[in-house]
């Protein structure tokens, strides 16, 4: 994992390994709920939002679980054709 903080999670996908940074953890306020997925190289390979991220703080639903992170970030290398 990178020692990055806004990085919250490696996983595996079809024999490659990547991860989940969490932007909004230094930007909560313009960027809470958006994640991007970067290869273990440091390559931006995929981008998702969380539900509830257009959300005023107030009405934001629980931070999405790790495996919750990892099934989104799947979802988005496989519309990116990964």
């Amino acid at each position: 994992m990178s020692d990055t903080p806004e990085t919250v999670a490696t996983f595996g996908h079809r024999g490659a390994t990547y991860e989940i940074d969490h932007l909004g953890i230094t930007h909560p306020d313009t960027q809470w709920g958006e994640y991007v997925v970067y290869t273990a190289d440091g390559r931006q390979v995929g981008e998702f939002i969380s539900r509830g991220a257009g959300l005023y703080p107030q009405y934001r639903p629980p931070e999405p679980s790790v495996p919750e992170l990892v099934e989104l970030a799947k979802a988005a290398l496989e519309e990116a054709g990964r």
